[in-house]
């Protein structure tokens, strides 16, 4: 059985490697291995040293004797996909995995707040004085406040007023009564960041407790909508203009179903 060149290259692979790999496809001894390659003893034991640590070639006792075989090509395949695989996570936790459909549709996958935060910065600065849907229930909000810093909660609340973007949002009922007992629980830990919720442009309403229950959040902007689950640390950034509007259109469905709120008055009941 002989190895590719190009699979020689990838697996980087020496020429005396290879010539002991393919010897060693049928179990082999030392000395049956310089017979076959013609490379001497020495040379053969300090190879097989590397390939036995690369996962290359395996050490089998047979008898008094020690025996040496290649892994099989599908042994060599899954190797390399655990190496892609490896390399597939390294880059979620780094740089989000994005798959781009065509020039203006994309699909980005941010993990952690420090991914997340810069994501949600950029489309709010793309979309200046817009009007944008989100839905939040208090589990969500809570998820949030245990993974980032007040600072970094006021930053995400003041991207909103900055940009001076209209929001169209939809709370649970008991929201409000949840970031009081917060407030009351830990004034010094929240009041900042519930502060930052003040004085936004907003059209905000409820919806009963049981629904969207869920420590995961939506918001819809004009071409792009951001999903974010702040247990898992995980955002979907959907730039589809196809599938915002359909998940624009469902808003505004759950949103007929739902109770008009004035925000900035409750908010600043609860601040006093």
């Amino acid at each position: 059985m002989k190895l590719s060149e190009k699979l020689i290259r990838i697996l980087g692979i020496r020429r005396i490697q290879k010539m002991i790999i393919e010897s060693s496809f049928e179990a082999r001894t030392i000395p049956e291995l310089v017979a076959s390659t013609g490379v001497s003893r020495t040379g053969i034991n300090y190879e097989l040293k590397v390939l036995l640590n690369k996962g290359f070639i395996k050490k089998i006792k047979y008898g008094k004797r020690y025996v040496y075989i290649a892994i099989s090509l599908d042994e060599i395949t899954n190797l390399m996909q655990e190496a892609i695989d490896e390399l597939n996570l390294r880059d979620l936790n780094i740089r989000g995995v994005r798959v781009k459909t065509s020039h203006q549709n994309e699909f980005i996958i941010h993990v952690g707040p420090s991914e997340i935060l810069p994501a949600y910065q950029k489309i709010a600065s793309k979309n200046k004085n817009t009007r944008i849907k989100a839905i939040q229930h208090h589990r969500s909000w809570f998820e949030l406040t245990q993974k980032i810093t007040q600072e970094q909660l006021v930053q995400f609340n003041n991207a909103i007023i900055k940009n001076k973007i209209i929001l169209d949002a939809m709370l649970n009922e008991s929201a409000y009564l949840f970031y009081k007992k917060e407030i009351i629980l830990n004034p010094k830990k929240h009041k900042e960041g519930i502060e930052s919720l003040k004085d936004r442009i907003a059209d905000y309403s409820d919806f009963p407790d049981e629904f969207f229950n869920y420590d995961s959040e939506i918001w819809i902007f004009k071409n792009t909508t951001l999903i974010i689950n702040w247990k898992e640390d995980v955002a979907i950034e959907i730039t589809n203009q196809n599938i915002t509007k359909f998940l624009s259109d469902m808003f505004d469905f759950v949103k007929m179903g739902s109770r008009k709120i004035d925000h900035n008055k409750i908010m600043k009941e609860l601040l006093d």
